[in-house]
């Protein structure tokens, strides 16, 4: 059965390594704009997107519509349907990790002939794994907003407040802000609907779309009816705004800093396990001489 296991997991890998060097001319163009920092094997995500344009992937359908979603609360509407491709060919990509590595531990291990069937479950497991990635992503980014929005809030009131119309007012916030982190870019992708001809009612519900966040949805309402409650009281409205996002900024916080200190539960109780092995080998070993 080793042999077996050997078999099958060298002609994954070389199945997967052929068909994605053949395709990967095809998909160049399509994976020039990923980051390289956040797709590190975009390399081997050909492969992937073959694969879901040769099996026609639905878009309809109670898991398609759960992805969707999950997309546009990372990378909105306007390049959802691009990252939704290249998420499927990760969780491909993901699968047939999963299969080499069973493969390998049935080489390894010894395994019989019924391990043939764990296979398969641990490139299931892989497969879903790119979800939780981009629940992670999805986290990450809602917070980021959070604690992002209220600064925000405070330069617009303050800008308006000194006069300035709500348009300039957007324009010189967006143009002066150092970093283009998610709430900016947003903002960005929101002027130049605006500029394009897309009505400002329109423009703001999608970017509230794509924000997910409560207190946003509720600015963004509060800008498409701007024409209709005048300047002043949109300042008194944004006022008002201002003290309610700096308590969502305090809430995005201390979940940032839970999300930390979890995090440091493992390598503390690394360095736990460490030290008490430090501390009680010497003990032991005299415990054993001792006999």
């Amino acid at each position: 059965m080793t042999v077996i296991y050997f078999i099958l997991m060298t002609g994954i890998i070389l199945v997967y390594l052929i068909i994605n060097g053949s395709v990967r001319q095809r998909y160049l163009d399509q994976m020039e704009p990923l980051d390289k920092k956040e797709f590190t094997y975009k390399g081997l995500l050909p492969f992937g997107l073959w694969f879901h344009d040769e099996i026609k992937v639905p878009s309809s359908g109670s898991y398609s519509v759960f992805l969707y979603q999950r997309v546009v609360m990372v990378y909105g509407t306007r390049y959802a349907s691009y990252y939704l491709r290249i998420l499927w060919a990760e969780k491909i990509m993901y699968f047939c990790l999963g299969t080499v590595v069973a493969s390998f531990l049935g080489a390894a291990s010894g395994f019989g002939a019924g391990f043939l069937a764990i296979i398969p479950v641990t490139g299931g497991l892989l497969f879903f794994l790119a979800d939780k990635n981009l629940d992670e992503k999805a986290k990450k980014r809602k917070l980021q907003l959070m604690m992002d929005f209220p600064v925000f809030i405070s330069k617009l009131t303050l800008l308006m407040n000194a006069g300035m119309h709500l348009r300039q007012s957007l324009e010189k916030i967006y143009v002066d802000v150092m970093e283009r982190t998610p709430l900016y870019v947003e903002l960005g992708t929101v002027l130049e609907d605006i500029s394009a001809g897309t009505t400002e009612s329109q423009a703001w519900q999608e970017f509230s779309e794509r924000c997910k966040v409560r207190e946003i949805t509720s600015f963004a309402s509060i800008i498409s009816q701007n024409a209709k409650i005048g300047g002043s009281k949109m300042v008194d409205e944004l006022k008002r705004m201002t003290h309610e996002t700096w308590e969502m900024r305090k809430h995005a916080a201390r979940q940032m800093g839970e999300t930390a200190a979890a995090k440091l539960i493992f390598p503390l109780m690394l360095m736990f396990i460490s030290i008490l092995a430090i501390v009680v080998t010497p003990a032991v070993l005299q415990f054993s001489t001792g006999f």
